[in-house]
């Protein structure tokens, strides 16, 4: 199976840096998506729940109801808060390693390979300039 997308695999920095990177879209849509559908759920229920409360003489069945709903409305909401809690941790440690990778990465790994990369040109320039001086062959 061949990748459609090239992963640096040349240092590890750069792989913390990239898998920072992925952590932080993940958490940031998964944010979005729990914050969503809690709120979904909370629109869809929340009339319902309103009426039943509001209703003091409520009948067996609106009585279980009404305790459904108040199940399921703090059950979600306390899942909204454990899944904004998880994922502000997946967050925090992304921006972690993103922060330490690109660090890393431009103070170590970098200034080496750009100081390879000149002295290659050096070389060759000395190369090509011993090679006019010799003339063609």
């Amino acid at each position: 199976m061949d990748s459609r997308i090239p992963l640096p695999t040349d240092n590890i920095y750069k792989f913390y840096a990239l898998f920072g990177l992925l952590l932080i879209v993940f958490s940031m849509g998964a944010l979005v998506y729990s914050v969503s559908s809690v709120n979904g759920l909370v629109y869809e229920i929340g009339v319902e729940y309103a009426v039943l409360e509001s209703n003091s003489s409520r009948s067996v069945a609106e009585e279980a109801r009404f305790k459904l709903l108040d199940k399921k409305f703090k059950v979600a909401l306390q899942d909204k808060e454990f899944y904004r809690d998880s994922l502000s941790v997946i967050l925090g440690f992304g921006i972690v390693m993103l922060v330490y990778g690109f660090w890393k990465w431009h103070t170590e790994v970098q200034p080496v390979q750009d100081e390879m990369a000149r002295l290659s040109l050096e070389k060759l320039r000395q190369e090509v300039g011993r090679q006019e001086e010799q003339g063609p062959k």
